[in-house]
């Protein structure tokens, strides 16, 4: 996570900070991103985390948001897009899944009009903005199926940068579990996180959601039948993980 963490900060965040050093050297932001990976690596919080480091404007979007039986429609959703992403710029442009739009087709099937004139509209607008580099737009696609992806959208001028993103290391899901738990009442100074770490081994981004939930939901039981106020503890954390097991990798007994 570490690795990928510098390659955020070298290729978007430095030059969005400092762009007149990048100037110097006709550089600026990397506007193609592919993150790819196993689901639940926690794609889609690092795009959104990434956003809020440089406080810019977030868009995320799914096929299913794009796509249109119309003909015409799908490719004036595209446009549309984009039209808002440079209304709103610094900007980060997040298609979730995004091999549901740019996949091959296998098999021999065709493409349908509607969905080449969106994929030609898409197409066009990432080689435009990676051509010009005042555009302070950056487009994220994420992938759990990188072999799928289209070769016309992995070729130069636009997903030039690939990243594997690897399941959270025990620091970064240590960083997930306390953002997902800090609008919740927990007694802070008595969580052990260094013993969180070797307990969520093989967690996802989404299976940690998911323990923080299921953490405060036992603070709320045991707070209904007291009747009074009790914040989430290492108790009701650790019980959380031991009924919900990883999904990146066989639980260790414990």
């Amino acid at each position: 996570m570490s690795e990928l963490k510098q390659t955020l900060i070298d290729k978007v965040i430095d030059p969005l900070e400092r762009p007149e050093l990048y100037k110097k050297y006709d550089l600026g932001v990397e506007n193609g991103i592919l993150l790819y990976g196993p689901p639940g690596t926690g794609k889609t919080y690092i795009t959104k985390a990434l956003a809020g480091e440089i406080d810019c404007s977030y868009m995320e979007l799914k096929s299913s948001e794009i796509t249109s039986s119309l003909v015409g429609k799908s490719s004036d959703n595209v446009r549309e897009i984009f039209e808002t992403a440079k209304k709103n710029q610094p900007c980060i442009v997040f298609f979730d899944e995004i091999d549901g739009i740019a996949s091959k087709r296998s098999g021999g099937a065709q493409k349908t009009q509607s969905e080449r004139q969106m994929i030609n509209q898409l197409l066009t607008e990432i080689s435009e903005i990676n051509e010009k580099k005042e555009l302070d737009i950056t487009i994220i696609g994420a992938t759990n199926l990188k072999d799928e992806i289209d070769e016309a959208f992995t070729r130069p001028g636009r997903f030039n940068e690939k990243i594997k993103v690897p399941p959270p290391d025990a620091e970064a899901r240590i960083a997930i579990l306390r953002i997902h738990l800090r609008s919740r009442p927990v007694i802070k100074d008595k969580i052990n996180w260094e013993e969180i770490k070797d307990f969520t081994e093989g967690y996802s981004a989404s299976d940690l959601e998911l323990i923080a939930k299921e953490s405060a939901r036992r603070a709320l039981s045991e707070s209904k039948k007291q009747n009074k106020l009790q914040k989430i503890t290492q108790k009701h954390i650790k019980e959380a993980i031991d009924e919900n097991p990883p999904s990146l990798a066989k639980k260790r007994s414990r």
